[in-house]
Formats: C-alpha cells, sequence, structure tokens
C-alpha cells in the first residue's frame, strides 16, 4: 500500500528547551514518509540557530523577520507544507510514535473527512503526565459531519479538537482555509477548524495521539477571562453557521464557565506545585 507524504509544520520562536523534544518526536514516528518544515519567526534566544543545524533528509526551513506575528509563522510554515497531509505541531508539544500512521489510516479510510482528530496527554513543563486521553468529548468514534461536530464542539463548551498536536489536515483543504488568524491568540486554532469543518467532515480517534504541555501561555488565572471571552465568540460564531436553539445557547455558555473554574484551579494547583513552566515564546 502506498505511503502518502506527511508533512510535519513547527512555527518556531523563542522555543527554549522544549523544541529538541518535540523534533525528537517526530523522528520517532513509525511512519515513514515525512517532510519537516521549520519556519522561524524572529526568534532572539538561539531557537533560529537550533533551526539553521537541523538535520532532515525531507527538511524545509524558513527564517522571518523579528516582529512576524504568530498567525503569519503558522501560515508561511502551512504554506511550505508539499505533503497530501499535514500535521501542525507547536514547539513546545510532543506526538507519540503512532501518531501519523493511525491518522493517516484514518483519513484514507475516511475520504469524505477533510480533517482527522483525536485525544490528547496534559502534562506539566518537567513532562509529568497530569490528565490522560483529554478531549473529544460528545464526538462519536469515527465519522462524524463537520457542522455537528462544531455545534457539539459549542455545547461543551470546551476546545474537544483539541491543540493542533492533535490533528491532521487533508492539504488541499487546509490550503484553502489558510490564513491562521491570530486576532484571538487563545483561540486561533479553533477558528481555523471552524473554517475547515463547515464544509468538511472530520474523523475522530478516541485515543491519545500526542501531549500538550501546559505553560503560564496555556492557563492562566490572569488570562482566564480573556479565554472565556474568546470561546464564547467562538460560541457564536458557531451558532451563526448553525442556528441552535435557546436551551442549547444556555447550555453551551454555562460549560464555558464551567471549563474557566477548572482551568483556574488547575492552574493554580500546579503552580503551588511548582511545575508550571514559563511559556516557550512570548510575543
Amino acid at each position: 500500500m502506498s505511503q502518502p507524504l506527511v508533512s510535519v509544520v513547527v512555527p518556531v520562536f523563542n522555543a527554549g528547551k522544549y523544541l529538541q523534544a518535540t523534533l525528537d518526536s517526530v523522528l520517532a514516528q513509525t511512519y515513514p514518509n515525512v517532510e519537516i518544515v521549520l519556519v522561524d519567526g524572529g526568534s532572539t534566544d538561539g531557537s533560529r540557530e537550533a533551526v539553521k543545524i537541523f538535520s532532515h533528509p525531507r527538511a524545509v526551513k524558513d527564517y522571518l523577520p523579528p516582529g512576524t506575528r504568530a498567525g503569519q509563522t503558522w501560515t508561511r510554515a502551512c504554506e511550505l507544507a508539499t505533503g497530501e497531509f499535514v500535521k501542525l505541531l507547536c514547539q513546545d508539544d510532543l506526538i507519540y510514535p503512532h501518531t501519523l500512521q493511525a491518522q493517516v489510516a484514518d483519513l484514507v479510510s475516511t475520504p469524505q473527512a477533510a480533517m482527522a482528530t483525536a485525544q490528547r496527554d496534559m502534562i506539566s513543563a518537567s513532562g509529568k503526565v497530569l490528565f490522560r486521553s483529554r478531549g473529544c468529548a460528545g464526538l462519536p468514534d469515527g465519522h462524524i459531519n463537520g457542522l455537528r461536530a462544531l455545534q457539539i464542539g459549542s455545547w461543551q463548551g470546551a476546545n474537544i479538537f483539541g491543540e493542533p498536536l492533535t490533528v491532521l489536515f487533508r492539504r488541499k483543504e487546509m490550503l484553502d482555509a489558510l490564513p491562521w488568524d491570530d486576532d484571538k491568540p487563545f483561540l486561533l486554532d479553533m477558528f481555523f477548524y471552524a473554517k475547515i469543518l463547515a464544509r468538511h467532515d472530520l474523523v475522530v480517534r478516541r485515543e491519545s495521539v500526542g501531549a500538550f504541555r501546559i505553560s503560564t501561555s496555556s492557563w492562566s488565572t490572569r488570562l482566564a477571562q480573556r479565554q472565556r471571552e474568546q470561546f464564547c465568540a467562538w460560541q457564536r460564531h458557531v451558532e451563526d453557521m448553525a442556528p441552535q436553539p435557546w436551551y442549547r445557547i444556555a447550555q453551551a455558555r454555562i460549560n464555558n464557565d464551567k471549563t474557566t473554574v477548572m482551568r483556574r484551579a488547575a492552574y493554580s494547583w500546579l503552580r503551588f506545585r511548582g511545575d508550571l513552566g514559563e511559556p516557550a515564546s512570548v510575543r
């Protein structure tokens, strides 16, 4: 059976100590036909040099000037991908060795879907697993209509699709949805998913395919209100595309509030334990 090329794109900005572990997780894939795209968005901490010395038979690299916005770096990285399938991997997250093999199989066996997603584990700054098999709440295992999936995500009041590490795109449909828009930075990924799922279907794997590293850039008491407001904006965006009854909208807002409370509690607990690292990048 043919093994189509998969592009793993890694936008880089002041990645600190985590970048090498992220790249090692890509190099450890059981799937053999992989292209690695690295785009530095103007790092000042040595990450640019780390990108330059990284070696791989199918490495593609680009270097953007200081001051480049995160959304622009993500967009450029995706534009450079040449694989039939594309995974964007943030610079401090990890994918497990079977991830590409499994998710390519999901998309190949589900031609109606333009996007595959799965669950993920959540790890602390030191790499300790804090929560296992998070995400996909309310979604069935397997094929689901894209708009229906968005409605479920709105009702759940949380990112059930996961961070980019959990997602594999078909390249054509991903390119049609560009650019990544970071006007609402906490929901940069969710708004991009919505552009694809508004027109295409989703395939779901209820299995952890990687690890999302929690840092001060992801969960924060100080930023929790902004995260909540941006998620409300995403919910309204979904409701405009797929109208819902009033009680579903009320449920969606209540669940968003619950997620905010849980995020604050988790952040406070990690800070107390001293295992909440600084973000790998700050803009």
